[in-house]
């Protein structure tokens, strides 16, 4: 037995004797070759070996992503446009976010002889005067009643049809290259900075307390209105060549000593003056959209102007007399007529097409 055990212990004592011989050997074999100039392209080509591994299943889930995105983004694009058109065409939304929109999109809301209506020219005027009506207005309006929504109506009705008129007038000017500067915008607004008293207001006063308070307006919102009503009356004037002989032929008249009062009753427009040879007696303060009163006073008694451009119409005036509190002088007005004649014959042909539904003025009752 004791032999036994010697021997076991002999075979062990061999075994154990060999066994860090081989791991040295396997540890050897198995340590990495050391990088150096010249087996540094070797080594780079390894690792390069090694990562293309990865590299096709990364582009594939790259694709596949960007497949995704795709179909994402055009979902969110067609849903939003459809929830938009929607709220626009359907509701008649009017809040900021859906007039910001139609200005950035340039949406149509109808179209007069192929000429696109900015639905942003009629948003700008129609919030302008629901803002006036619920704020400013002494009988304020609530739009949610019956009454209301006749008002409303009767709104949308009025600002639809000026906007359809101003979008006839740019197709006019770009056939006849008439445009508005931003000077004359200007011009246009430094006369409205004046006050009654006689003080000049600064744009940003006139923005917060004239525009922003009676109109909900920007001053950006106020000079793409302003721009329109240039260049609707630009056009109005340039199309009606009837309107300018007449009031020329008045002033041949007028030059060749004939009476005032005679050549308005015969030839001057304005109704409620014709009849009285063109008498007007003006008070300081009255409402003066023409400037004809301003014009009178800076002429002398018994002298006449020459030909005025109003805003609607040509005039021809001579003063009477003046006060410091009035003004009397003798008007001729010549009224423009072709482009609302134009107009309408486009509307009777059924050349005017709208994108909403607004009811008829004969089918609006009670509004106002």
């Amino acid at each position: 037995m004791s032999k036994l055990k010697e021997k076991v212990a002999k075979v062990g004592e061999k075994a154990a004797d060999k066994l860090p011989r081989k791991l040295r050997r396997s540890k050897k074999e198995e340590s990495p070759t050391r990088i150096t100039n010249d087996t540094i392209a070797e080594h780079r080509e390894k690792i390069l070996t090694e990562g293309r591994k990865f590299k096709y299943p990364f582009q594939y889930a790259k694709h596949k992503i960007l497949i995704n995105t795709i179909i994402v983004v055009v979902i969110t694009t067609i849903s939003f446009g459809g929830w938009l058109w929607f709220m626009l065409y359907h509701k008649q939304a009017t809040g900021d976010f859906f007039y910001s929109a139609t200005k950035i999109l340039s949406l149509p809301v109808a179209n007069v002889d192929g000429q696109k209506v900015p639905y942003a020219d009629y948003l700008r005027r129609l919030r302008s005067v629901i803002f006036y009506k619920e704020h400013r207005d002494q009988e304020k309006v609530d739009f949610g009643t019956p009454d209301g929504q006749r008002v409303l109506d009767y709104l949308k009705r009025n600002e639809m049809n000026r906007a359809q008129r101003t979008a006839y007038a740019t197709k006019i000017a770009k056939k006849q290259n008439i445009t508005v500067s931003d000077e004359e915008i200007d011009s246009e607004i430094d006369k409205n900075l004046k006050t009654d008293s006689g003080e000049t207001m600064t744009r940003a006063d006139y923005e917060k307390y004239v525009l922003g308070q009676y109109f909900g307006w920007t001053m950006n919102d106020y000079r793409a209105e302003l721009k329109n009503q240039l260049l609707e009356k630009k056009v109005a004037f340039a199309v009606d060549e009837a309107a300018k002989s007449k009031i020329e032929k008045a002033e041949t008249r007028l030059k060749a000593g004939e009476n005032f009062a005679k050549v308005a009753s015969e030839l001057s427009d304005d109704e409620a003056t014709s009849e009285a040879g063109g008498g007007v007696s003006a008070r300081t303060g009255d409402v003066d959209p023409s400037g004809l009163i301003a014009i009178a006073r800076n002429l002398n008694a018994g002298e006449t102007s020459g030909i005025i451009q109003g805003v609607d119409g040509y005039y021809i005036v001579k003063l009477d007399s003046k006060t410091d509190n009035t003004t009397k002088y003798f008007m001729i007005k010549i009224a423009l007529t072709q482009f609302d004649n134009d107009f309408n014959k486009l509307r009777e042909a059924g050349k005017i097409k709208e994108c909403i539904k607004i009811p008829k003025p004969e089918d609006i009752e009670g509004a106002s």
